[in-house]
């Protein structure tokens, strides 16, 4: 019942004061009547209200026995009856208005810092405000921004990383690592809270780094897989072999990205992960995919019309990628799984790149030419000053490269055929 209600008298009076913060009860009777406690044990009657696309936060009284739970219901419905009315509820008699300015929950706090940290400054804005959207804001973004504790976030990632009943560790730690960068900024903003509430929370482990890559006979069973698939997801899993390039870079390739003529795809410095830009020359069988990608997608090369919009485009929208990639990659796993007669290891779509830059060092590519594939910024080549003044791109040379790769991929697809050709 308890959980039902919220607010009950009993649960009130068994309350224990955290040791630092505040913790905030939400009533289940009377939406937006909500109790505070402190550290200091005093515990007030709040209301939170919307109101005009602003959170009001409105102090209704201290509990004692002449102001009970039942008194402060009776005190909210008044005036959530008078905010329907329009009224100002923050002038009337005994009503302190928190907040007026409507920077006293998370989601408000947010609001302010994606739009001064985040739009515009950071290449992972639109993920960042995913991540916040989804996961931060249903469960948080409701709270008053001082009010959580070091407590509230270990249950809050604890919950991501568990639920369901399967781990999501990656995307728990994600979550943990976005809630603290904001609290880092929100901090000098919130008076009453003594430090970021992140810190010293539980979060899972940092996993180890990852080594799998994959065998020819996987590599076969992937390519032949990925043919059979077609558009859009077989193409996808076709380009990351044939590029090397990371998934969200092939995923969000825009048409005029790609140049027929130079046979190249020029990937922009907004949209790769260490902000350079890469070019990236095709090779024959990287061409031929990106044409049957526009031939399936209905968009011709030399279409002016169509040349910002996203190749591999959702059905719904061409300014979005095309959805259902974690179905899809199932589906390919499980046909990779068919091809070989057994299941192979798990591997994941970046485990691909990390297989190409293997079988490039195994055709004896330089390392300082494979990295340059990878659009890597690391190595001494671009270490100190050296960095400042090391301006060439190996254009020449990634395209020799990837030229190789191209060869070496699809003779390795035809030494491997499918199992059950074999059985056959």
């Amino acid at each position: 019942m308890a959980n039902k209600v919220g607010l009950t008298d009993a649960r009130i009076a068994g309350l224990k004061a955290p040791v630092t913060g505040q913790i905030e009860l939400a009533d289940r009777i009377v939406t937006g009547l909500r109790l505070r406690m402190g550290a200091s044990g005093i515990k007030t009657y709040i209301l939170r209200k919307r109101v005009q696309g602003k959170w009001l936060n409105v102090t209704i009284g201290r509990h004692s026995p002449s102001f009970t739970l039942a008194n402060a219901r009776r005190k909210a419905r008044d005036l959530l009856v008078d905010v329907e009315q329009g009224k100002n509820i923050a002038r009337k008699p005994g009503a302190k208005r928190k907040g007026s300015k409507g920077v006293g929950t998370v989601a408000e706090l947010y609001e302010i810092y994606l739009s001064q940290q985040i739009e515009g400054k950071k290449r992972s804005a639109k993920e960042f405000d995913r991540v916040f959207r989804k996961y931060i804001e249903p469960e948080l973004g409701d709270r008053l921004a001082d009010s959580i504790t070091r407590s509230d976030v270990s249950r809050f990632v604890e919950k991501i990383a568990f639920e369901r009943g399967k781990e999501t560790l990656t995307m728990a730690r994600i979550v943990y690592r976005h809630l603290s960068t904001f609290y880092t900024w929100a901090l000098t903003r919130l008076e009453h809270l003594p430090a970021n509430p992140c810190r010293d929370a539980w979060r899972p482990k940092r996993s180890e780094p990852r080594d799998r890559v994959l065998s020819d006979r996987e590599l076969a069973a992937l390519w032949q897989a990925a043919v059979e698939d077609g558009y859009p997801f077989g193409h996808l899993v076709q380009m990351l072999v044939l590029t090397a390039q990371r998934r969200g870079e092939v995923l969000d390739a825009t048409c005029d990205e790609f140049d027929f003529k130079a046979k190249v795809w020029t990937v922009p410095g907004d949209r790769a992960k260490n902000g350079k830009a890469n070019v990236v020359p095709l090779s024959a069988q990287a061409l031929a995919v990106v044409t049957d990608i526009f031939a399936a997608a209905g968009i011709a090369p030399d279409d002016a019309h169509k040349q910002s919009q996203i190749l591999l485009a959702s059905k719904v929208t061409n300014t979005n990628s095309v959805s259902g990639l974690s179905k899809a990659w199932k589906r390919i796993r499980a046909s990779v799984d068919e091809k070989l007669g057994y299941e192979a290891g798990h591997f994941t779509m970046h485990d691909i790149r990390r297989t190409v830059a293997t079988g490039l060092q195994r055709l004896g590519i330089p390392l300082v030419v494979s990295e340059a594939v990878l659009n890597h910024q690391s190595g001494s080549a671009m270490a100190g000053v050296a960095g400042v003044y090391h301006r060439h791109q190996y254009t020449n040379e990634k395209r020799e490269a990837l030229a190789l790769w191209g060869r070496e991929v699809l003779q390795i697809a035809a030494k491997y055929p499918p199992q059950q050709d074999q059985d056959g």
